[in-house]
């Protein structure tokens, strides 16, 4: 029975770290449509926000309170400045961000050099429920993926904010005529997946290693959910991460975990490739919400 609870655990805390990467990119991919590489680059940015505020204050809960606020701040600048002019452009959005990517990890390799660094994890040690070793860190990874997944839904469903948010996405044009500033709704979508990437990079600091190359695979993993659940779509967000989280955890009872990871992408790619959600027209994109048409 422990064996099994184990087992379980381990799928739920490998589902909730693909979803957690991948919540900011629901935002700026899913709903905006912006072909975001620079998502692993707001990881980073949370990371190492998280990691310069412990070596400041000695406090990680500080750090990763601080890394969405951060994130979100300079997400609000870089749409503000360059990205807006890119929407419904892929192509251009693809190499842009692509370049952002580029500028802002080597930026933070310019400061803190390629030396690997270490977030301290403030909880230590794990707790036992029903004869299973529960790391306390990854637990509250859980906790906050559910939190989160809820504050997300509410947002989108339940606010004015999500009201016109949902009409900017599904058709701009009418929601200008409506008196809603299609512009600044696209921004602060914009910034809240920037600062959800950033809190997603804080809170996995203490659980990796960083270094500057530590958004890349992110980066992969955060798509390859937001596509296998369907573009747009939060509940399919969550069946995503759950598909790629319990693939690694079996795959890794049989194979090495490099190989096993290996093996994960290659089959989602194959079902990204059976199920291509990434091509789907923006107005017929899933939605957590309703369809309830706006008024």
């Amino acid at each position: 029975m422990s064996d099994l609870l184990t087992n379980a655990f381990s799928v739920l805390s490998l589902a909730s770290v693909f979803i957690l990467t991948a919540l900011g990119l629901h935002f700026t991919f899913g709903l905006l449509g912006l072909v975001n590489l620079a998502h692993g680059e707001f990881l980073l940015v949370g990371a190492y926000i998280a990691y310069a505020i412990q070596q400041t204050t000695g406090s990680t809960v500080a750090g990763v309170m601080l890394a969405p606020l951060g994130a979100a701040a300079l997400g609000l600048v870089m749409e503000r400045s360059l990205l807006r002019i890119f929407y419904d452009r892929p192509l251009d959005s693809l190499l842009v961000t692509f370049g952002l990517s580029v500028i802002m990890r080597q930026g933070v390799q310019l400061i803190y050099s390629a030396v690997p660094r270490q977030v301290r994890d403030p909880l230590r040690g794990s707790l036992t429920l029903l004869d299973v070793n529960i790391p306390k860190w990854r637990l509250l990874i859980v906790v906050v993926d559910v939190l989160l997944i809820t504050g997300i839904f509410v947002l989108l469903s339940r606010t004015t904010f999500g009201l016109r948010a949902r009409a900017c996405v599904r058709n701009p044009e009418l929601a200008e005529t409506m008196g809603i500033d299609v512009s600044w709704v696209r921004a602060f979508l914009f910034a809240i997946g920037s600062g959800l990437a950033g809190l997603a990079g804080g809170l996995l600091a203490p659980i990796s290693t960083l270094d500057p190359q530590f958004g890349l695979l992110l980066l992969v993993n955060a798509f390859l959910v937001v596509i296998l659940g369907g573009v747009g779509s939060l509940p399919g967000l969550v069946i995503g991460g759950l598909m790629l989280g319990g693939s690694l955890a079996l795959l890794q009872f049989f194979i090495p975990t490099v190989l096993a990871q290996i093996l994960v992408l290659v089959l989602a790619v194959l079902g990204v490739r059976v199920r291509p959600f990434l091509i789907e027209r923006r107005g017929e994109r899933a939605h957590p919400t309703s369809s309830t048409a706006v008024t």
